[in-house]
């Protein structure tokens, strides 16, 4: 069960109050009601999933068209938590936009309104899915491009593909504007948009590090693992191996010389060790005379 302490953690950002007003004067109130009740649908599915896996939630913050679960320890988590979590927003702006729709019949509301219901829950559950930061797609697709291109890549291309989806939604709104539409919601939801991906945090060298912490657990679940293999001077720091690491994949680095003769190999338990014991700045040809403990 949810702990109680959930339902104290709501809070409803003050724009959002304005934006109701907005559309309430406009007509549209009751539009905006049935938004702020499938984004709290939506941001407390994340809150009740992170509870069910033991995480503590900070707050839960609704905003217009959208809204914001902070869930402490969230990046810390494997990746499968992190995607049951990120998943369980959108699922249940689809279940209930299922429900609705399969008794829209017997529903003691009117019909519009309960159209109006199904339609803000599948926008919202599928906008969710598009692989952009901060929306849960980019979470999804953070952890999917990283095992092929590494952390630090994946979560720059999520955080620009956010800004530039932001920036189009915004200039479709001046658009539609100068044709005479007013899209009040679209305007405020690329800003917001772009808000949440310029403020994401960079979490990639430290997922990367957790990785190499996690790896004897991963091993246990999959005893066969692909090797990848770098190629770094000597005078490189353990960090700039570190933003390239891929996960679910063991590494081994060949460390080069100015004219590139190897001067040995190192292999990810030297460089957690280093980690550890040096820091991220120290170099790899410092490394190399280490005893394998």
């Amino acid at each position: 069960m949810p702990k109680s302490g959930i339902f104290r953690r709501i809070r409803v950002n003050p724009l959002f109050v304005i934006v109701l007003l907005v559309y309430w004067m406009a007509g549209d109130g009751r539009q905006m009601l049935i938004a702020f009740v499938a984004v709290t649908l939506h941001e407390f599915a994340h809150a009740l999933a992170a509870d069910l896996y033991g995480l503590d939630i900070e707050r839960i913050e609704i905003w217009p068209f959208g809204g914001m679960a902070e869930i402490h320890g969230l990046d810390a988590q494997d990746p499968y938590v992190e995607t049951m979590i990120a998943v369980s927003g959108p699922l249940l702006n689809f279940f209930w936009a299922a429900f609705a729709w399969a008794f829209v019949s017997v529903l003691p509301f009117d019909t519009a309104y309960v159209n109006l219901f199904i339609a803000t829950n599948l926008a919202i559950g599928a906008v969710n899915l598009l692989p952009v930061a901060p929306l849960d797609g980019g979470r999804l697709a953070r952890a999917y491009l990283g095992r092929s291109v590494g952390y630090e890549e994946a979560e720059r291309r999520v955080r620009e593909g956010g800004l530039w989806l932001a920036r189009i939604l915004f200039t479709a709104t001046l658009v539609l504007l100068l044709a005479g539409t007013v899209q009040v919601g679209l305007g405020i939801f690329a800003g917001f948009l772009y808000w949440g991906a310029y403020r994401t945090t960079r979490h990639a060298p430290y997922l990367a590090v957790r990785d190499l912490a996690d790896r004897l657990l991963g091993f246990e679940r999959r005893p066969v693992w692909p090797v990848d293999d770098f190629a770094a001077r000597a005078g490189v720091p353990v960090r700039e191996v570190i933003r390239v690491m891929r996960p679910l994949k063991y590494h081994r680095v060949v460390v080069l010389d100015d004219q590139m003769r190897r001067l040995g190999v190192l292999y990810e338990e030297a460089l957690l060790r280093a980690l550890e014991k040096r820091g991220p700045a120290c170099l790899l040809g410092d490394l190399l005379d280490e005893p394998r403990s």
